[in-house]
């Protein structure tokens, strides 16, 4: 029995209907429609063909980070006969299986459960590891069966583990599309003036997410943009929500202090420490901002909310015992404001990057330059490994021929991590 599922989409994407094929690798820059068309396309395939799907990316703390409300949001759009799971989406009229994972929490054993899989979507694969690709790929064992692969690159083909693959040594076996919002008829105006405001204010950020054209010239800086503009002497305030962001490390531990508003952050101290713990820390912040009347509200790395057994009593979290000693002190509640689990490390620099300049050209980050010293340094100097999105962290052998670059990393966790907590990129 046919079902009446009328989808409109690109004739750019015309030539996958058709492709046999085992790699269909869709790449582009932002709004091209890749995800929207894979979607659509293999939920139909799945209602008329008993085929199994798996869904993977890198990472994948939850099923929400995944592209199952894509697929659930086109099920209840055109009623389409599939029963949604918690976890998994099934085909009623084939008993067809979609199933979401993350590559980097499967090991070469684990990921064979999933070889008779007939089909395969490897999602943002800008992100996809060569240990993660080399476990997938040739455990995909079904006859005829295709890996779809949408990414949005970041660096070149030759340098990416899966495309230089692709259009090497699998180029006879590869269908490869590259799409960009301006061949994506259903666009909204807005997303078009988003683009033509980033080609204006922040041109070599339209070529990469937009356009899809990663520049390995532009140098492997993590944090682009960042200007004296960014820079202002700044003030506390005693009566303003005083935030504290925590990377929790003994040597050094890096916290920032800062206010914020409706769309900027001001970063107007900060606490960078060696050889020290989190109470004596919390026991710094007293020191400094015991008197003030504003909420308190404490942010950073997830990883804090985790047992601290360095502590005196081991069932209390770093975010805890920093609770707890404040609460004591200023006699009131004091927030924890986390995610359960740390995002990618790109999706907090990309969040921080967007307010260190805006596509609309507003600066939404300031910093206080003689206060936040090691921040500074942070931001002006953290750059990714030669070719890849790999933090380039300092070596023993960096930190003994350069002392400054021990403190290196953990400063530019900190002041990330409210970035994307609060101004996160949708």
């Amino acid at each position: 029995m046919r079902i009446e599922y009328n989808w409109q989409y690109s004739e750019v994407f015309e030539p996958i209907f058709d492709f046999k094929g085992r790699y269909i690798a869709l790449t582009g820059g932002r709004s091209s429609g890749k995800s929207w068309f894979v979607a659509h396309f293999l939920l139909e395939k799945l209602m008329y063909k008993k085929i199994d799907l798996l869904c993977c990316r890198e990472h994948q703390n939850s099923i929400s980070e995944s592209n199952y409300k894509l697929f659930v949001n086109i099920i209840k759009k055109y009623s389409l006969p599939y029963e949604v799971q918690a976890t998994r989406i099934i085909s009623k009229s084939t008993g067809s299986v979609i199933v979401f994972i993350g590559l980097s929490d499967i090991t070469a054993d684990n990921v064979k459960s999933y070889e008779d899989f007939g089909l395969v979507w490897v999602e943002e694969a800008q992100k996809i590891s060569k240990k993660s690709w080399d476990n997938l790929n040739p455990t995909i064992r079904s006859q005829g069966a295709q890996i779809f692969i949408t990414m949005n690159p970041e660096v070149t083909h030759g340098k990416h583990p899966i495309m230089s693959e692709l259009t090497t040594i699998y180029r006879n076996k590869t269908l490869h599309i590259h799409v960009n919002y301006d061949k994506n008829p259903f666009v909204s105006k807005d997303i078009i003036e988003m683009a033509e405001l980033t080609r204006i204010n922040k041109p070599d950020d339209y070529k990469v997410i937009w356009l899809g054209q990663p520049d390995d010239n532009m140098g492997n800086l993590i944090i682009k943009g960042f200007t004296e503009q960014n820079k202002r002497k700044l003030y506390y305030q005693k009566d303003l929500d005083l935030h504290i962001s925590c990377d929790f490390n003994y040597d050094p531990m890096a916290w920032v202090f800062f206010h914020k508003d409706q769309n900027k952050i001001y970063v107007f101290d900060e606490l960078i420490k060696e050889h020290t713990t989190t109470k004596d820390c919390a026991h710094e912040v007293i020191d400094r901002y015991g008197g003030h009347k504003g909420a308190i509200i404490l942010n950073g790395d997830a990883a804090g909310n985790q047992h601290n057994c360095m502590a005196t009593n081991p069932d209390l979290t770093n975010f805890k015992i920093i609770q707890r000693k404040l609460e004591n002190h200023f006699g009131r509640h004091v927030d924890i404001k986390i995610h359960r689990g740390n995002p990618h490390k790109i999706k907090r620099f990309e969040a921080f990057n967007n307010l260190v300049k805006r596509y609309d050209g507003e600066i939404c980050f300031y910093i206080d330059p003689d206060k936040c010293k090691w921040t500074v340094y942070n931001i002006e100097n953290a750059k990714y490994k030669e070719g890849t999105r790999e933090v380039d962290e300092p070596t023993i052998n960096d930190i003994k021929k350069d002392r400054n670059k021990k403190f290196l990393i953990h400063p530019l966790d900190a002041v990330t991590y409210p970035a994307e907590y609060y101004f996160p990129i949708k």
